[in-house]
């Protein structure tokens, strides 16, 4: 099975550990092992290939703390004093003592990236990304990924009179976003080393787990083997994230809506004179559409909780108590941003399918259904929410302690998270446009939870009118889709 981390690639081969397994029996990571060395390989000129162990940092705790009281009280996450010397440029690793741009960093890799910057120039690696840089491989495009992945400031920069300042830095933070998303080597082998502050790491890692949860989500993965599984029986199955680089996404997305619906009417004249329903479709295509996205959403919602730190700290009664309260919240904000990122006003899924619009006109309308369709993603388009503000929202959803059945150890503890990631989502806000109107926006983001809270209510009620309303041969719905019908009770 693929591993999640790209940096845990070498999980199955035997290392050498203080005493700690990378992955417990659950197949969650364990967050508090010390990677003592690294093997790194890396081809010459002439083919030969080459290997050396080197210290490395420990990859996971850069984005996961112990859950000691301290750890999880609340508290700075700003950047180290800058009376700390640095030993090392981020960048290549040659020997430094400055800080250039917010990071550890030499005078050549701070001269580059203020070039690159200002002249506008983009270089792209011939071998994509795979070069070492701090092995002295001359090649700027992989140079120029890693100032971005080690956090170098923009907007710390001096810049000659006329440029764009906010250009550039959105610039900076798009192609950053990029670079995870694509999840590049430079990923790999920085992410986890190194990044400006302890704050942005948390995002990154928040970031990584989404890209993987979305490749999923816009693929042609559809785990109907776990349909018909209860949520207890998910939360012990080791993450579905794993799987992310085995699927691709279908060519024929997406999906022509008309012949889709006119497909549908077919189907159900077919079924009104009695023909069966398997006539529908042809080649295979009715199973094509058939991908039943709020399985998959709820499916998906799950899988990326479990990779969160929180749930490594809750007992198995305590993350289905939570879960069962906060998976469908979740689930329909994420549907609200990805249509949201599309300019649409209304819930679309990956392959093209808007479920209100073939609704109305299959003459099935349900006014509760389409204003929960509309609504989840309006309220998004009016705060302009971004992919930092949104990963950092789903984090503080997860992290809900407002939960009744949850034991008093698992409160304290989700609650302590919660306070964690409502900070970081302040500090990033205020860092970004200030204090007072960061304020502002975060009291705007943090007022969505209760009106998801809200929606996630209606949506249940919309389910449960179309499970009473279903056609007798599918009434062994709730047995084939038990996960869905028990997350939306």
């Amino acid at each position: 099975m693929a591993d999640i981390f790209p940096y845990f690639n070498e999980m199955k081969q035997e290392r050498e550990f203080d005493g700690y397994t990378i992955f417990d029996n659950s197949g969650y990571p364990d967050i508090s092992y010390n990677l003592k060395t690294e093997e790194r390989s890396s081809v010459s000129s002439d083919g030969s290939v080459s290997t050396d162990e080197s210290s490395a940092l420990v990859p996971c705790s850069q984005f996961i703390e112990e859950p000691s009281e301290s750890s999880l009280e609340i508290t700075d996450l700003s950047v180290k004093s800058a009376d700390e010397v640095p030993k090392q440029c981020v960048v290549c690793l040659e020997p430094t003592k400055c800080y250039h741009y917010d990071v550890p960093s030499c005078t050549g890799c701070k001269t580059f990236f203020r070039r690159c910057l200002i002249t506008g120039k983009r270089y792209k690696c011939q071998f994509g990304g795979k070069c070492e840089i701090t092995r002295g491989e001359d090649c700027r495009g992989c140079r120029f990924e890693r100032c971005l992945i080690s956090g170098m400031n923009a907007a710390a920069i001096q810049y000659p009179t006329g440029i764009d300042v906010n250009k550039i830095v959105e610039n900076v933070k798009q192609l950053k976003r990029k670079l995870i998303e694509d999840n590049r080597p430079v990923v790999s082998k920085m992410l986890p080393t190194y990044s400006e502050t302890e704050e942005r790491r948390d995002i990154d890692f928040l970031l990584y787990l989404e890209a993987k949860q979305r490749k999923l989500r816009e693929s042609d993965y559809d785990p109907q083997y776990l349909y018909a599984l209860n949520l207890r029986d998910i939360l012990e199955r080791t993450s579905e994230l794993s799987l992310a680089d085995k699927y691709e996404k279908p060519p024929n997305w997406p999906i022509d809506l008309s012949k889709f619906i006119e497909k549908v009417q077919n189907c159900q004249r077919n079924r009104e004179k009695g023909i069966c329903i398997k006539s529908c479709g042809n080649n295979g295509e009715k199973q094509k559409c058939k991908k039943l996205f709020m399985a998959v959403d709820v499916i998906l919602t799950i899988e990326m909780a479990k990779i969160l730190p929180i749930f490594n700290y809750l007992s198995l009664n305590d993350r289905e108590v939570l879960m069962r309260h906060v998976v469908i919240v979740n689930m329909l904000l994420t549907q609200g941003f990805y249509s949201y990122q599309q300019h649409l006003d209304v819930i679309i899924f990956p392959n093209g399918i808007i479920p209100i619009k073939v609704d109305q006109e299959l003459g099935r309308g349900n006014q509760l259904k389409y204003e929960t369709h509309r609504r989840t993603v309006e309220c998004l388009s009016r705060v302009a929410l971004e992919p930092e503000h949104f990963v950092l929202l789903k984090a503080i959803i997860y992290c809900h302690p407002a939960v009744e059945g949850l034991s008093n150890e698992a409160r304290e503890i989700i609650d302590r998270f919660h306070q964690k990631y409502s900070r970081i989502l302040l500090r990033h806000l205020q860092n970004t446009l200030g204090g007072v109107a960061g304020a502002s926006k975060f009291g705007e983001i943090i007022s969505l939870i209760s009106t998801y809270f809200h929606f996630a209510e209606k949506a249940k009620q919309v389910h449960l009118l179309q499970v009473i309303q279903m056609h007798p041969n599918r009434r062994d719905h709730k047995i084939k889709h038990r996960l869905l019908n028990e997350c939306m009770q």
